[in-house]
């Protein structure tokens, strides 16, 4: 039961802070070729590493709550 709490907070923290990176970057109006470009916009900005380590933390999260919940109790 505690791991699946901690990936559940892993999961859900590492997906609201790329959500949160992703959104506030959009929050430019820079376009690339006449459309918004997201990573085009993290990159500029030099956190293009922080993105995918939100991302990381988040399929982290999502592994150690799926162990947590096939995991046999003792």
């Amino acid at each position: 039961m505690k791991k699946l709490l901690f990936g559940m907070m892993l999961f859900c923290s590492g997906s609201l802070s790329a959500a949160m990176l992703l959104a506030g970057s959009m929050a430019n109006d820079w376009t690339l070729n006449g459309q918004s470009s997201a990573l085009w916009n993290i990159s500029r900005y030099g956190l293009l590493p922080a993105l995918y380590i939100f991302l990381g933390l988040a399929v982290l999260g999502l592994v150690i709550a799926v162990w947590g919940l096939v995991d046999p109790e003792k």
